[in-house]
């Protein structure tokens, strides 16, 4: 049996072990948001080959919700895998992790199969769900659509190959393998689209070629003396594996893929204010990602930091870490408030010119920005959640409040009434979500001495 490679996150100076797992994940999400960035980026300026930029914006907006479901799929069989990794690695049980990365690819390629019949043959019918009534952004969005789902394989693979390397506290690998990616969609991006006038169908195109790239590498390293596991996918399958993987892993990617049913439903009320509204959503939605890159990069680092001192029984270093990190967010979050809402137009205006969308999209960031220090801290406590297997703490949480969004987008009479609903429950999340972290560390606090005695028995008789 090959040694575990990992980070050791028991042991050493809390802040930077965490901080040496957050600040890849960090760059990882930075790269995810300039690679989506870049995409609206030349999609909006289609004009130069006789296309409108409105046009295709909304055809790219509208389909952005497929990809965001599929990721709750994918999160059943990732966060799963990863957190049972991390807490195996806590342990030093390589014949766990063996187990788990064998099975997770099993389970992860059987939910790939779905997204991509239903993205492939019901392109139409997804598109129909948002009642567009331009026939140039219908047929947009179903191209864009199908060419997205033919390659599924590649973007859930992609995403459980980083899923293990986060359990393993190994973030720098993903960094630099999706760095790949993206370096290749950004060549891809203006070629396809514009050079060769393929318009919306060439920015899905050099998406897929990007993340088939990925996991070609990541595949390659699953052939070297590098790999985190040895490949015996049919030797090692067990469905007990698999039921533990869905187990833990199913709040939540259940409440992904809620989340993005209840996302939907807004994102058809806001249609109903034409493709400018579905554009400026989109814009802005991408924007924000200069909260959430930050959160989600500790939100990683504290599922792997939490699973590992977790399986390892060292409560007092996952108090310790999640307070330290409370030190770190709460005032990024509020500069990130106070930045959004003074520089919304500037912001804005690096992607459209169009006085109305400009008007709209300073809106859409100034209500958005009450909010952002409260999902930072709805990340982050999630995070520390996954990482003592509580996933559906969080899961709860996230679609009740979400749930709200849905008569508040009904009711409202503006897209500005949609989007203050979207800011005020993110408020109410992350404000939930910390109090109950909280509570759960004060119990783990009481009940260290009792799981270190059951922890030091079961020891003695395995090992007598």
């Amino acid at each position: 049996m090959q040694p575990i490679k990992k980070m050791d996150l028991t042991t050493g100076p809390v802040l930077p072990s965490i901080v040496k797992v957050a600040i890849p994940t960090l760059m990882l999400s930075l790269i995810q948001m300039t690679y989506n960035l870049a995409d609206l980026f030349w999609v909006g300026r289609v004009g130069r080959i006789g296309l409108d930029p409105i046009e295709a914006i909304a055809a790219v907006g509208t389909v952005g919700y497929f990809p965001w479901f599929g990721f709750g799929m994918i999160m059943m069989v990732r966060i799963g895998t990863s957190v049972l990794i991390s807490q195996a690695a806590g342990r030093n049980d390589q014949a766990r992790i063996e187990s788990l990365v064998n099975n997770g690819i099993l389970a992860m390629f059987a939910m790939s199969l779905l997204y991509m019949a239903y993205g492939i043959f019901f392109a139409s019918h997804f598109v129909s769900l948002f009642n567009l009534e331009n026939p140039t952004v219908i047929a947009y969005a179903e191209n864009y659509l199908r060419i997205l789902a033919s390659f599924g394989f590649a973007f859930f693979l992609v995403n459980f190959f980083s899923g293990v390397y986060e359990g393993l506290g190994k973030t720098l690998n993903s960094l630099y393998i999706n760095g790949v990616g993206f370096i290749l969609n950004l060549i891809l991006d203006p070629i396809f689209i514009l050079t060769f006038g393929l318009g919306v169908r060439g920015a899905a195109m050099a998406t897929v070629l990007a993340q088939s790239t990925m996991l070609m590498i990541y595949l390659t390293i699953y052939m070297t003396r590098h790999r985190p596991a040895q490949l015996k996918l049919f030797k090692a399958r067990s469905m007990k594996v698999i039921r533990s993987i869905y187990r833990v892993g199913f709040p939540a990617g259940l409440q992904s893929m809620v989340m993005t049913l209840i996302a939907i439903v807004v994102g058809i009320a806001v249609a109903r204010y034409g493709e400018r509204a579905i554009s400026i959503s989109r814009i802005g939605s991408q924007i924000e990602a200069l909260s959430w890159m930050i959160a989600s990069g500790f939100q990683v680092a504290l599922a792997a930091y939490v699973g590992q001192n977790y399986g390892a029984y060292q409560t007092p270093r996952i108090i310790e870490g999640y307070k330290a990190s409370l030190k770190i967010l709460i005032p990024y979050g509020l500069l990130i408030n106070v930045v959004l809402f003074v520089f919304a137009r500037p912001l804005f205006g690096l992607f459209v010119q169009d006085p109305q969308t400009l008007d709209g999209g300073t809106l859409y960031l100034r209500i958005l920005s009450i909010s952002q220090l409260f999902m930072m801290l709805e990340l982050m406590s999630a995070g520390a959640f996954n990482g003592v297997g509580k996933t559906h703490v969080p899961s709860l949480v996230g679609m009740s409040v979400n749930a709200l969004r849905i008569p508040w987008a009904l009711l409202a009479f503006s897209v500005a009434g949609i989007w203050w609903g979207i800011s005020l429950t993110s408020v109410i999340k992350g404000t939930l979500l910390t109090l109950l972290f909280l509570r759960t560390l004060r119990k783990l606090t009481a009940d260290h001495e009792t799981r270190l005695s059951i922890a030091k028995s079961e020891w003695l008789k395995y090992n007598n």
